[in-house]
């Protein structure tokens, strides 16, 4: 058996066996396996990166120092711009934490408002209910 032709009765028992596996477990295993090969396609092109810079190096016959010079500058704009994106991230952190707590308070004042508003209709009904007593009451003393 080989990898580029396996025999015709082991891609029947492969199909039989990926019947026996629920689907979202199947669905979560090439997911994880997708992403696997994203991550090293990525780790691949940063090691063939790697490589073309140091064949550049050896074949500069010792002419580096400019090389050297110009990876370090880019070290240097790379550390920049992630000095810049961690304030960036800094800042929208503290604008969300803003809003949140901009939101709980508006919660909170609903609340309250939702409460006195209760309050407020209770305490009509009440004003109405000692007018009608008084209406009765003197309505009995004047007859």
């Amino acid at each position: 058996m080989t990898v580029n032709r396996p025999p015709k009765d082991d891609g029947r028992n492969l199909k039989d066996r990926l019947e026996d596996i629920p689907r979202q477990r199947l669905v979560e295993e090439v997911v994880s396996r997708w992403d696997d090969v994203i991550r090293l396609e990525g780790e691949l092109a940063s090691l063939r990166r790697r490589v073309r810079e140091a064949e550049l190096v050896a074949t500069s016959d010792g002419s580096d120092g400019g090389l050297v010079a110009e990876l370090e500058e880019q070290v240097r704009v790379a550390d920049s711009k992630i000095r810049h994106l961690e304030g960036v991230v800094q800042n929208e952190r503290a604008r969300r934490e803003g809003v949140e707590a901009e939101t709980s308070r508006l919660g909170e004042l609903q609340e309250e408002n939702s409460r006195l508003l209760r309050n407020e209709e209770e305490l009509l009904l009440l004003v109405l209910d000692m007018e009608a007593q008084i209406d009765r009451l003197a309505g009995g003393h004047s007859s």
